[in-house]
């Protein structure tokens, strides 16, 4: 009846309003969604378990900064459960880049465990946690150790092995920093440790790094081939081939113009394929360009988005920077690793190319290196 429903309106629409979720509302609710081990579902449990999992975190969105507030209370009071700790570090980090929540996040997901964790998740999540500046040592170490590692990044395409998954993650903190973490694991007792360890620090390229490794007696004990090559690349010093250097493309001037000018972000990065890299397509398909053409452009003229595969510009640099400049180098390689993609891999490793190629040229570190 119409006089019926206009006196009881009120109330009715009073009752219907969705009421605000307390932190008290979230902790019943992650009590009853978390707490799980994913190793110990079957497939249609893991599927429910999700449903369950996507509902929690909307009912945390729909709180909005209260919901922030409590996972981070509750993430902080957590010490056991790594699947939570991972979800809630990952949420807070898409929330809340301040300093002390940083420092949670790194801390949280630092005690995953990769048999319930996607080591994938925890890699992209500490390269990110790097490029904020802040230490994530305490991250390095577990993936480093992780035998027997393929971490698939399917976004990127990517397989990586324990090595070089650590390369992300030691590549992207201060060289120095990396060093004094590195050193403690040459007297690892697993040998994939102790020659990962080696090798990763073979590429630090600092003094403490050179003299380390000059005194370490392990290189002729490590298995893989590849790693006692590396090693043996940065450790022994290589007559430069003057030929190489002795007409360089660029000047000093328009080497560290180009550095300084290179993407160090995935939106960065986006932008400058959209604009100069799209340039450069077109006058390709206007010239009609066959593949050999286009390769030489690249190698040839100056980088657009990257250093990697333009061995022009990567000669000059080694023709015409100076020992100052390698504390430049090192920061334009760390900056490199903004995500975990192949583009970051290849600039990271082509700024590493330069380096060596810079130390031989100036002979740098010469009383570490053989000659």
């Amino acid at each position: 009846m119409p006089s019926s429903f206009a006196k009881t309106s009120a109330v009715t629409l009073a009752t219907s309003q969705p009421q605000p979720t307390t932190c008290d509302a979230l902790r019943t609710a992650k009590s009853k969604v978390y707490g799980f081990r994913p190793t110990q579902l079957n497939e249609s449990q893991i599927d429910a378990k999700g449903k369950e999992i996507d509902a929690f975190w909307k009912q945390v969105h729909s709180a909005g900064s209260d919901g922030v507030s409590c996972v981070r209370s509750m993430l902080r009071a957590e010490t056991t459960d790594h699947f939570f700790q991972f979800d809630a570090a990952s949420f807070l980090y898409q929330a809340d880049r301040s300093p002390d929540t940083s420092l949670l996040v790194r801390d949280s997901i630092a005690q995953a465990d990769f048999q319930e964790s996607d080591p994938a998740n925890y890699l992209s999540l500490a390269v990110a946690l790097a490029q904020q500046g802040v230490d994530i040592g305490p991250l390095a170490a577990p993936l480093h150790r992780y035998p027997n590692a393929v971490i698939r990044v399917p976004e990127q395409g990517l397989e990586l092995d324990s090595d070089t998954a650590a390369l992300f993650l030691y590549g992207s903190m201060r060289p120095s920093v990396a060093t004094s973490a590195l050193i403690p694991e040459l007297p690892a007792p697993e040998s994939f440790v102790r020659a990962g360890a080696a090798h990763l620090l073979a590429e630090q390229l600092t003094e403490e790094s050179f003299r380390t490794l000059s005194r370490w007696d392990g290189l002729r004990k490590i298995e893989e081939e590849f790693r006692r090559n590396d090693i043996t690349a940065v450790m022994k010093y290589q007559q430069p081939n003057e030929a190489d250097f002795a007409h360089p493309r660029f000047s000093r001037e328009q080497v560290l113009q180009t550095i300084a000018s290179l993407p160090r972000s995935s939106a960065e990065l986006a932008d400058v394929m959209g604009k100069k890299g799209a340039e450069f397509d077109k006058r390709m398909r206007d010239s009609k360009a066959t593949q050999e053409q286009i390769s030489t452009a690249i190698a040839e003229g100056e980088p657009i988005y990257g250093i990697a595969n333009h061995a022009a510009f990567m000669n000059s640099a080694v023709a015409t920077l100076q020992p100052g400049d390698f504390e430049l180098l090192r920061t334009a390689r760390r900056k490199a690793l903004f995500n975990v993609s192949d583009h970051s891999l290849e600039e990271y490793l082509a700024f590493t190319q330069v380096m060596i190629g810079l130390i031989n040229r100036l002979d740098l570190y010469k009383e570490f290196r053989s000659h």
